[in-house]
């Protein structure tokens, strides 16, 4: 059973949650096992079809209303995105602002973090 604090099972191990949610009802996997650097590509990919407006109706509603809403936060704020995928969000925030701002990304794909704090246009 998972703890309530950290979500993970008693057994701790991918084989532990495995065994314990699959006898759930309904069956179920935690998310975290589904972001790695392929669950991480193939979100992406969805992003991206025709059908999936949700991230680019964020994208648009950033780029028409960005600087208004950072002229709605503290100068000395830290700005942070939870899930961040490709970083696109938060990159259209913070061009649209003026100065310098901090910022932080938290995702539970490790593999997307050191990508984008690999690419240059996140330095």
């Amino acid at each position: 059973m998972p703890d309530s604090t950290t979500g993970r099972s008693a057994a701790g191990s991918f084989a532990g949650d495995v065994k314990y949610y699959l006898t759930q009802t309904p069956r179920q996997l935690p998310s975290r096992y589904l972001y790695d650097a392929l669950g991480s590509a193939l979100f992406e990919a969805i992003c991206e079809l025709p059908w999936y407006g949700i991230t680019r109706a964020e994208g648009r509603l950033l780029a028409c209303r960005g600087r208004e809403i950072l002229a709605r936060v503290d100068p000395l704020s830290t700005l942070i995105e939870l899930g961040p995928g490709s970083g696109e969000k938060l990159a259209t925030l913070i061009k649209s602002g003026a100065g310098e701002s901090h910022h932080r990304s938290v995702d539970l794909s490790a593999s997307l973090i050191r990508r984008r704090a690999a690419s240059p246009a996140r330095r």
